[in-house]
């Protein structure tokens, strides 16, 4: 049985303390071996979490209905069919889901002529209904977004993205006056800043970048819909994330019936695409732990290797304990001590290192990195299993030394 005794503790000390470079040799392997798991995996964890955070962007619990581009040659043979996606979609849809729950529409188009400091392919003006700032989760960071009577009415007001906001206003656009094609708008509200939404049929940090006026505004006064399409985007929200992708498959074959069998729309459930990227990243996720445990094996050669050396060096010394009493079991014991040691200094410098390397190739190439706590604790046992299942051999034939055989040894 293998126990670890405070002396064996210290007399390893003792040794890495007298060959310094044999002991950071042995370590090296190691605070690579781990260094390199806790770096992919923190890096694959925040990877794993931004797409969580990009899902949640839009709402994880909404499904959206996006307009699919129609070519014009295409738009006669179609039309009599189907008039694209329109408003009229989402009460034939509440009328046949009851369990939908807040819904919201919106256009998206060119700004055109406007007064704004800003080069005029940066920004986009979003024709929306106000149920948008519900069910996208669009938060005004100051003054107000639009209300049910701005869009009854027509009335000219306009909230704008925060990159809109800072670039035009310095953030202070609160009450002026903002000119967009031939008509003045007052700003009511800024938005706060919104993240990337990834494969959602509204990028979020579009939001960042547009202006925000009343559906009916925009259509009356500033640009009137498409000749096919109505709107660019419906949302729905249903009860919960894992509902999404039923809730998918239950409204496409009633809004293709109600565009006639044309299938001019795509529905994106935020289930869908998160399976999707979870079953890629866990794929990622295997093929960098494959590599990061080959790093650990190679990294338990080498500590195996330079016990090994360790035990010739220090035959005499080996002779010379059996000789003053020392069992073979004193001896294996001491040197598996010194391999599993060198292995838990090894772990805790390589997860240290990990984090930090991760941080800074997460800084340096804009990733997302989070602190894999699981990671750590399974590289860091790996560690010292390492250091007992590489250490064991080395140990054997270091308790098997002939005390005559080593004292005669030079």
């Amino acid at each position: 049985m293998f126990l670890v005794h405070p002396r064996h503790v210290r007399r390893s000390l003792v040794q890495f303390r007298t060959h310094p470079l044999r002991t950071a040799l042995a370590l090296l392997g190691m605070v690579l071996g781990v260094s390199s798991v806790v770096g992919m995996v923190s890096i694959g964890e925040g990877a794993q979490r931004e797409i969580l955070a990009s899902i949640e962007a839009l709402g994880g619990d909404v499904v959206h209905i996006k307009a699919k581009e129609v070519p014009d040659e295409k738009i006669g043979e179609l039309v009599n069919d189907s008039r694209g996606l329109n408003r009229n979609d989402i009460p034939a849809l509440r009328a046949t889901f009851t369990t939908i729950g807040d819904t919201a529409f919106a256009r998206w188009t060119s700004i055109g002529v406007n007064d704004l400091p800003i080069p005029t392919y940066n920004v986009k003006l979003a024709a929306v209904e106000p149920a948008v700032f519900v069910v996208h989760r669009l938060r005004v960071s100051e003054g107000r977004g639009l209300t049910d009577s701005d869009d009854r009415f027509g009335k000219r007001v306009a909230v704008l993205g925060s990159d809109i906001a800072r670039q035009a206003f310095d953030g202070h656009a609160l009450g002026k006056q903002i000119r967009i094609g031939y008509a003045y708008f007052e700003v009511v509200g800024t938005l706060e800043p919104k993240r990337s939404g990834g494969d959602l049929p509204i990028d979020p940090e579009a939001y960042n970048r547009a202006v925000v006026v009343p559906f009916t505004t925009a259509t009356e006064q500033l640009a009137p819909a498409d000749a096919y399409r109505e709107i660019d985007v419906i949302s729905l929200r249903v009860g919960s994330l894992s509902e999404t992708l039923m809730a998918k498959k239950a409204i496409t074959p009633v809004l293709k019936s109600l565009h006639g069998g044309v299938e001019d729309f795509e529905i994106i459930a935020p289930e869908e695409i998160l399976e999707k990227k979870q079953a890629t990243q866990a794929i990622l996720n295997l093929v960098l732990i494959s590599i990061a445990a080959i790093s650990l094996l190679v990294g338990g050669i080498g500590v195996m290797n330079i016990m090994l050396a360790n035990i010739m060096e220090r035959i005499s010394e080996i002779g010379l304990r059996r000789a003053i009493g020392a069992s073979r079991r004193d001896i294996r014991d001491q040197f598996l001590v010194e391999s599993v040691i060198v292995c838990f200094i090894g772990g805790v410098i390589g997860i240290v290192l990990g984090f930090l390397v991760s941080f800074l190739v997460g800084w340096i190439f804009g990733l997302k990195v989070a602190l894999a706590w699981t990671a750590m604790a399974v590289s860091f046992g790996l560690s010292v299993a390492v250091g007992l299942v590489f250490g064991i051999w080395p140990a054997m034939r270091a308790s098997q030394v002939s005390p005559v055989e080593a004292l005669q040894h030079e």
